[in-house]
């Protein structure tokens, strides 16, 4: 058989209730029609999610100085407008990796906050790689990858350079070492990253024995 549809009650006839009743169930589906031509539209009109881009951020505050592991490191979107300069992206670019600079919990792991792999690695270009040595080998306790120096000669001249980067410094002597010419202390040194004139200037006349690397007073400028 086939159904056969029945009006709604109260719906039919041509009482004034009965028009009242269509009147009303008329404006209700008006004002439906309407609410939802207002959902369509706003949906249309919002501007759609902004790009993000994952960055590999500390999950902990991690000292500078520090080799940074797995534990250290996460990964965090942000917008791509808002990612850093430099920021890294991926863990396996920081894992292993020494901090020039502490990092706070959630700040975002850049390149500048590495220390370089080599000597030679993210050099400034015009920059070179100098290694000298100092003047008090015990200044090197006070030194760290990352950090700004002003390089001065032993004679108390004005400053060969100013705001040098320090790459990497050479490990404590072994105290049982034996020193060669006279010297009470074993000579050791830090390589910098200096402008090629201000590496010019170091190496003029202020070159070690037997023509060896410049020695220098250091002096933390930052």
């Amino acid at each position: 058989m086939v159904p056969v549809s029945r009006p709604l009650p109260g719906l039919t006839g041509r009482g004034r209730r009965a028009r009242w009743r269509r009147g009303v169930l008329r404006r209700v589906l008006a004002a439906a029609c309407a609410a939802g031509a207002v959902v369509l539209g706003v949906r249309e009109l919002r501007p759609p999610p902004p790009p993000v881009v994952a960055v590999v951020v500390a999950a902990r505050a991690v000292p500078a100085g520090a080799v940074l592991s797995t534990a250290d490191v996460t990964l965090e979107p942000v917008p791509l407008q808002a990612r850093q300069p430099g920021a890294v992206l991926a863990p396996g670019s920081a894992v292993g990796r020494r901090l020039a600079a502490p990092l706070a919990a959630g700040e975002a792991v850049t390149t500048t906050r590495l220390v370089p792999r080599g000597p030679a690695d993210g050099l400034a270009p015009g920059a070179v790689a100098l290694h000298v040595l100092l003047a008090d080998p015990t200044a090197g306790d006070l030194l760290s990858a990352g950090r700004r120096v002003a390089v001065y000669p032993t004679t108390g001249a004005p400053a060969l350079a100013r705001g040098a980067a320090v790459l990497s410094v050479d490990p404590p002597p072994d105290p049982g070492a034996v020193v060669l010419g006279g010297s009470t202390t074993a000579p050791r040194g830090v390589v910098l990253a200096l402008p090629a004139d201000a590496a010019d200037r170091v190496l003029a006349g202020h070159g070690g024995l037997e023509g060896g690397p410049p020695v220098v007073t250091l002096v933390l400028s930052g």
